[in-house]
């Protein structure tokens, strides 16, 4: 259990402690921290797989504790942003409400010999939620001498609101894929 993969795994869960601590700090220097934990973050989710893969260190635990590691992560870190005023609060509950959904259907399913893998809604609404706590976290940071008044602003709003609407696409996909016979899914 202690390979490199599930220890870069297991780093995004304590990351957020640490991204809420940079969010606490005064001044600009709460982006520019939090924003390097957030890439800190999404760098791991990006090499655990593949050091699993490269090395030969897959294993069930892995493929378990991936997932979980990615909704604790993505959790505390849109709950770190509404914490901050950089989301509406009721945004915790999509992201939260979806993974877990998805994880109970997928339990339902394995219980029934049935199995729903990683699907193609999955894998966007890693990419799009990242992205959106990145381009959240780093749009104070812009000045705005750099683009038009307000766009760095404009832009994260804008990924927030695709990140909100790939995450409830990707919950109805799966749920959907779950009632499917075992025959009919992709």
């Amino acid at each position: 259990m202690l390979t490199l993969p599930n220890l870069l795994t297991a780093s995004r869960i304590g990351l957020v402690p640490l991204l809420f601590l940079a969010l606490s700090l005064d001044g600009s220097m709460r982006f520019v921290a939090a924003l390097a934990i957030a890439v800190l973050a999404e760098i791991t989710d990006l090499l655990d797989g593949w050091v699993a893969r490269t090395f030969n260190q897959q294993s069930e635990f892995g493929e378990q504790f991936d997932p979980l590691a990615d909704s604790l992560y993505r959790i505390g870190a849109f709950t770190a942003l509404a914490t901050a005023g950089l989301i509406p609060v009721w945004a915790i509950l999509v992201f939260a409400w979806r993974d877990v959904l998805v994880s109970y259907a997928r339990l339902m399913m394995q219980s029934r010999g049935a199995a729903v893998g990683a699907r193609l809604s999955g894998k966007l609404k890693a990419i799009v939620q990242g992205i959106a706590i990145i381009a959240l976290l780093g749009a104070p940071l812009i000045p705005a001498s750099w683009l038009a008044p307000n766009l760095a602003a404009s832009l994260a709003e804008a990924s927030f609101w695709v990140a909100v609407a790939v995450t409830v696409w990707s919950c109805v996909d799966y749920l959907v894929a779950g009632v499917k016979p075992a025959s009919d899914r992709a």
